[in-house]
């Protein structure tokens, strides 16, 4: 299958590169969790990040992205949530929460622009 790569959809890029920096910053963190959290708690922050980024490479990719980038601003409101949960129980300190929340923020509003975009496209 040959890359359907629309010209706009290079702008889309800084997205999936930030996310990449958030990604590997963000499994760095989790490494360093408690164990006894490691097969609940860290184990669904890492998939659902991977998960995140799995969806936004593969929209970069098709003509059809809406569903993808849908499954992947669920992902980002889960991931969200996980977070929360972990700041909560004193897993994640309130800097790397901070640290996280911003950069999940940024890049939720990056999405968010390209959910409206694709959709317009796609409804062309």
């Amino acid at each position: 299958m040959e890359p359907d790569l629309d010209r706009r959809d290079l702008a889309r890029l800084p997205l999936v590169t930030r996310w990449l920096d958030l990604t590997v910053w963000l499994l760095k963190t989790t490494e360093r969790m408690p164990r006894h959290w490691r097969h609940s708690l860290v184990h669904r922050i890492d998939n659902e990040c991977l998960d995140v980024m799995t969806l936004l490479t593969e929209a970069s990719y098709r003509r059809q992205k809406q569903d993808l980038l849908k499954e992947a601003n669920v992902r980002v409101s889960r991931l969200r949530i996980l977070l929360e949960v972990a700041r909560s129980v004193e897993v994640m300190s309130p800097g790397a929460h901070e640290h996280s929340m911003t950069a999940i923020d940024e890049c939720g509003r990056m999405l968010g622009g390209w959910i409206r975009d694709s959709g317009q496209r796609e409804d062309r």
